[in-house]
C-alpha cells in the first residue's frame, strides 16, 4: 500500500494538509452563487438560508447553524462569518 502523501506527490503530511487548505481558502462557487464555507464544505448558494439547507444535507449529525457559516468576501479575499 502507498502511502497518501507519496500518491499525490507531495513529500509530507503537513505539505499535502497545506495544498487542501490552499483549496478552502478560496470562492468555489459557480456563476451566480455565492461561495460560503460550512467547516470544510465548500458551497454555492443564493442566500445564507439556501447555504444551511446546503450544509444540513452535508452532516451526519445535528443541524447546520449560522454561527459556524463563512461567507466569501471579494474585496478582502476572505471568508468572514455570517452576519445576522
Amino acid at each position: 500500500m502507498v502511502p497518501i502523501h507519496m500518491m499525490f506527490g507531495h513529500p509530507s503530511r503537513r505539505a499535502y494538509l497545506d495544498h487542501i487548505s490552499a483549496r478552502t481558502e478560496r470562492p468555489c462557487a459557480a456563476a451566480g452563487l455565492t461561495s460560503y464555507r460550512y467547516g470544510t464544505i465548500m458551497i454555492g448558494a443564493t442566500s445564507t438560508q439556501d447555504a444551511l439547507n446546503e450544509a444540513d444535507r452535508s452532516l451526519t449529525q445535528g443541524a447546520a447553524t449560522v454561527d459556524r457559516l463563512e461567507i466569501w468576501n471579494a474585496q478582502t479575499g476572505l471568508y468572514e462569518k455570517v452576519t445576522t
